[in-house]
């Protein structure tokens, strides 16, 4: 079948999926952006084909990818991304959905089996879209993710500057390794879009892995996922208003009693580099994050003090707001050459 005879529109979805039933065809029917198609789309098409006798693909339609995945997104139209969608050999039809949620396109689509990527799990799926599968009997299925691709890494590729200047205007190659680092910006600005259990649970590995001096390790972790307790730890932070609207947020405290030889500065550091390790882990989920002051502010360090009771020994060192970016600042680097000194001042 040609390409374009695979795309049809909403409408005629029902018509479609009673020719299918009237062929005894079994069903498949995922949905997604597929916005710059990889490896990982064509090996996850390729499995969930594999479970049926006809794959289905939904494909958000552009004002749905933006509101899901901020302005700078999708990179390719929704005709197009259709279109490599449907030149796929494994795929059988194509129909291009409006909307955030697939719960519509789901019901006129009826699938026998239905397929989502290993991002999701069935209680995270969208409870729409659950309900509308529930309705007609389909069958859940979660697909492994294929390690490293993914869109988000192929544009922060793109985005990633080639080249640092020192202060002799000569430029020098970026070892794309620390990509990563370049890549971390403090983000202000969140979708409307929950932070889920993983990836919660991945934060807070990441920041405890983080380096302790004599392996003290006095960091403690208040996880934000409450909006009335956002909104009261914004409250005490002059410039963190914007944890109120984050979908997620952290407080990081130090114990003292358990400080490099009780000392506060040793305390300090280690927390630091806690929450440094959260905001890089962030990033690489894709997330955004920002790093809130709290410590040595004693005023700050009194009202969160008292808003969560905290003992005598727990000290709140730092605020983080977390949540899924609506903007994707670019990559800078601010090396300064001024700043080196080599061997001496």
């Amino acid at each position: 079948m040609a390409t374009s005879e695979k795309i049809i529109a909403l409408s005629e979805l029902p018509a479609w999926r009673s020719r299918m039933r009237a062929e005894n065809r079994r069903v498949v029917v995922t949905n997604g952006v597929f916005d710059l198609m990889h490896r990982g789309h064509a090996t996850y098409l390729e499995q969930a084909a594999a479970l049926g006798d006809c794959l289905l693909v939904l494909v958000n339609d552009d004002a749905s990818v933006t509101a899901l995945k901020g302005p700078s997104r999708p990179i390719v139209g929704q005709n197009d991304r259709a279109a490599m969608v449907a030149a796929l050999e494994c795929v059988g039809a194509v129909s291009v959905f409006h909307g955030p949620v697939a719960a519509d396109a789901l019901r006129a689509a009826a699938p026998d089996i239905y397929v989502k990527g290993g991002d999701y799990t069935v209680d995270s799926l969208n409870r729409d879209e659950f309900a509308a599968l529930q309705a007609c009997g389909a069958q859940i299925k979660i697909l492994p993710l294929v390690p490293g691709c993914s869109t988000s890494n192929i544009v922060k590729k793109i985005q990633t500057p080639q080249t640092l200047f020192g202060n002799t205007g000569k430029a020098a190659t970026l070892d794309e390794r620390l990509a990563p680092i370049f890549g971390r910006r403090s983000v202000r600005e969140f979708l409307p879009r929950a932070v889920e259990q993983r990836e919660i649970a991945a934060l807070l590995e990441a920041a405890m892995a983080a380096p302790s001096a004599r392996a003290a390790y006095p960091a403690e972790f208040i996880v934000l996922d409450d909006p009335d307790v956002r909104k009261g730890i914004a409250e005490f932070l002059p410039n963190g208003g914007f944890l109120a609207n984050a979908p997620l947020g952290f407080v990081v405290c130090g114990d003292l009693s358990r400080a490099c030889h009780g000392e506060l500065s040793y305390m300090i550091q280690d927390c630091s580099a806690c929450v440094e390790n959260l905001l890089i882990a962030a990033h690489l989920l894709g997330l955004g994050a920002c790093w809130l002051g709290v410590h040595p502010n004693a005023a700050r360090v009194e009202n969160i003090r008292k808003f969560f009771r905290l003992p005598e020994n727990i000290i709140p060192v730092s605020a983080v707001a977390v949540g899924w970016p609506s903007k994707n600042p670019p990559p800078r680097t601010s090396y300064n050459a001024d700043q080196v000194h080599l061997n001496a001042w």
